[in-house]
């Protein structure tokens, strides 16, 4: 009988994910901004929270403890504070979509998750949270 699947001790070449992901993640993000569709909800300044999940594969940084061979979460926390605080969009469709473009221009191998939420946002019930969760594959 013929075993499937990866025998055991195999190792995988250094520049590929583990078999279930390798991924860094930042969790919880906040800034204030003023994004929303009406007018009104962008003259006033909400909070919003970010969670990302990068899949890049980190077997090379976890032989080298060298940052440069990894994704550096500073940075990536950086940049969501700055195209969130940076200017308005109307909807955090398009403000999700910025955060992982900027974010894939420093990491392209990277498939990002991108969860953003509006923080107590205007609507009917009081809802905690809104928001939306995309992923953007890697661009190479």
């Amino acid at each position: 009988m013929v075993a499937s699947g990866p025998r055991v001790g195999a190792t995988q070449p250094a520049d590929r994910p583990a078999e279930h992901g390798d991924s860094v993640f930042v969790r919880g993000l906040e800034f204030e901004a003023s994004h929303g569709y009406t007018a009104a909800e962008r003259r006033a300044t909400r909070r919003f929270r970010v969670s990302l999940e990068l899949r890049h594969p980190l077997r090379v940084p976890a032989q080298s403890d060298r940052l440069p061979d990894t994704v550096d979460y500073r940075r990536v926390c950086e940049i969501v504070v700055r195209i969130g605080t940076e200017s308005t969009t109307r909807l955090l469709e398009r403000l999700a979509a910025r955060i992982a473009e900027s974010i894939q221009e420093a990491y392209p191998r990277a498939e990002i998750t991108v969860e953003l939420e509006k923080l107590a946002p205007p609507c009917p019930g009081c809802p905690e949270s809104c928001g939306v969760r995309m992923t953007f594959p890697a661009l190479r």
